[in-house]
């Protein structure tokens, strides 16, 4: 069995987290960590782009395959 690993991201939404968890125990992942990140003003050369607060959600889930590829 070999295991697989997603990162997943959502709005700062309590139900849209509890989705997105259901979503990934219905597909048999198991949670790995559950993030918050903050609203914040993020600058490149020349801009500044708002991002909006969220949830980084790592999962894993054991695979049939060693040789498995994306």
């Amino acid at each position: 069995m070999a295991r697989q690993y997603a990162v997943d991201v959502c709005r700062d939404e309590p139900n849209a987290l509890r989705d997105l968890l259901a979503e990934i125990a219905k597909n048999g992942g198991r949670v790995i960590s559950v993030n918050w990140q903050p609203a914040r003003s993020v600058v490149r050369p020349g801009e500044s782009v708002d991002q909006n607060s969220g949830y980084v959600v790592v999962s894993e889930i054991e695979t049939d395959s060693e040789t498995e590829t994306e």
